[in-house]
């Protein structure tokens, strides 16, 4: 499993070089985030059972980079978005790299989305101003997020039953319509630069808020001897996410996060 990790790192960092350079070339603005910029603090790369490669970007810069990525990126690096396909079930978008295949389970064999190794593209937002209209971004945050899923969180008592009549009255072709509309209208906050900055990627991350100038003056930092931008304040964000981040989890939580069912590294999976 080493040498299968070794090489999905190697084409992880070619995706990651491609989008660094889209990004420089237009002057949009990203960091390393969550396990990988860990990564780069911790380890100077990747952690060492670590299987994905994450990056984040103001909601602006992400917008633009889904905009212009088709004409400024090379053909064999496409980008998946929650507007590709009615089953691509994330709010947030994956790079995938052509002539590979990484299948996260079984299920992935027949869904209509892209197979190939990825990197994750993650949007920041701002949070709304005040208790009331952060229940309302909270509330708007969660459908998102059901309607995207199509499926319930897994949420015991009155919201897991709650989620189930909504998905159950709601016809499934609406599903993708709505999901796009509550993600669009949480975001009228993001003209505020006062305003903190959260992540809706999950509904646990939308309870976590950052500076509101997580973004301002991000530096290279080293990862696996090459160098990739960083928020500044590194230190903060790694908190807020992992806590003491420094200390290693015990051995027997060491493990890849995707636990893929099929990775190849030379095909397509329509190919395979």
């Amino acid at each position: 499993m080493d040498d299968i990790l070794k090489e999905l790192w190697s084409v992880e960092l070619s995706i990651l070089d491609v989008f660094h350079q889209v990004c420089c070339d237009n002057h949009l603005v990203y960091s390393l985030s969550y396990g990988t910029l860990l990564g780069a603090v911790r380890h100077k790369g990747f952690i060492p059972w670590d299987d994905d490669v994450d990056v984040m970007m103001p909601r602006k810069d992400y917008e633009k980079l889904i905009q212009i990525w088709d004409e400024c990126a090379p053909k064999d690096y496409t980008i998946e978005t929650e507007k590709s396909s009615d089953e691509y079930n994330n709010n947030f978008s994956k790079i995938r790299k052509a002539h590979t295949t990484f299948l996260q389970s079984d299920k992935d064999r027949e869904r209509d989305i892209q197979k190939g190794i990825f990197i994750d593209v993650f949007p920041m937002d701002r949070r709304a101003r005040g208790p009331l209209f952060g229940r309302l971004q909270y509330l708007e945050f969660a459908l998102n997020l059901l309607f995207n899923r199509g499926y319930p969180s897994g949420s015991s008592g009155a919201v897991g039953f709650i989620e189930k009549v909504l998905l159950g009255v709601v016809p499934k072709r609406c599903y993708r319509k709505l999901s796009i509309w509550f993600g669009e209208i949480s975001r009228v906050w993001n003209s505020d630069p006062l305003l903190k900055i959260v992540s809706a990627s999950t509904i646990s991350d939308t309870n976590k808020l950052y500076d509101k100038d997580l973004f301002e003056n991000c530096t290279l930092i080293e990862f696996q001897g090459r160098h990739y931008y960083a928020i500044k304040d590194t230190d903060s964000f790694l908190r807020i996410c992992y806590g003491d981040y420094m200390t290693l989890p015990p051995k027997e939580e060491r493990t890849w996060k995707h636990h893929p069912v099929l990775v190849d590294f030379e095909h397509n999976y329509e190919e395979i």
